[in-house]
C-alpha cells in the first residue's frame, strides 16, 4: 500500500480566535512591521507575530497560511505561504465571509 500524506487544511481564522490546539490557519491582514524574518500582522481583531522569510511591504494586505506551533506559554505562528492580496476587494470579502460564517 503506498504512503499517503495529507495535510490538514488551513482554517480561516481571526487572530483573536487562534488557539494552541489549532494546527494550520489562514489569516488575512495588513503588515504592520517586518524585521529579521518576522512579520507583524493586524487583521482588525488583533496583532500576531509570524515567522516568515518573505519580502512584503509595510501596510500591504496579505493572506498568510501558517502552522501553529505550541510553546510553553502560548504558540508560535510559522508561515508556510504569504500571498500579496493587493487586488482583493476587502469589503466584498468581509461580506461574503460573514454570510458564510452565519450559515
Amino acid at each position: 500500500m503506498p504512503f499517503e500524506y495529507r495535510r490538514l487544511p488551513a482554517v480561516p481564522k481571526n487572530i483573536a480566535d487562534i488557539r494552541e490546539g489549532d494546527v494550520r490557519v489562514r489569516i488575512l491582514g495588513r503588515v504592520l512591521d517586518r524585521t529579521d524574518g518576522v512579520l507583524v500582522l493586524d487583521d482588525g481583531t488583533g496583532k500576531a507575530e509570524i515567522v516568515a522569510d518573505t519580502d512584503v511591504r509595510h501596510n500591504e494586505l496579505v493572506r498568510v497560511f501558517a502552522r501553529v506551533l505550541p510553546l510553553e506559554n502560548g504558540y508560535e505562528l510559522r508561515a508556510e505561504l504569504v500571498q500579496p492580496m493587493h487586488a482583493l476587494d476587502i469589503e466584498l470579502h468581509q461580506k461574503v465571509r460573514a454570510t458564510h460564517v452565519a450559515r
